[in-house]
């Protein structure tokens, strides 16, 4: 299994500090989901993917975009109808 981080919008792969790759193979593996977490949140990135791979099946990948929370503006409350 490898942990990757990919930029949405470029689809760039990180592979180490200020350098992106195109290729997952070139990527840096992070191991885990937190690590790759803790590292988007250090570096500021925005609009963020972890993206598992699978050595057993490479075709199979799950993506867990990062985004960051969006803050309501407080307003009225209303009751539930």
């Amino acid at each position: 299994m490898r942990v990757l981080l990919r930029h949405a919008g470029i689809g760039l792969y990180y592979a180490g500090r200020k350098h992106w790759v195109g290729d997952a193979d070139s990527a840096l593996d992070l191991a885990t989901i937190e690590r790759a977490t803790e590292l988007s949140r250090e570096e500021s990135f925005e609009e963020m993917d972890v993206v598992v791979t699978y050595d057993d099946d490479p075709s199979c990948e799950l993506v867990l975009p990062l985004r960051r929370k969006e803050v309501a503006e407080p307003g009225p409350l209303r009751a539930p109808a």
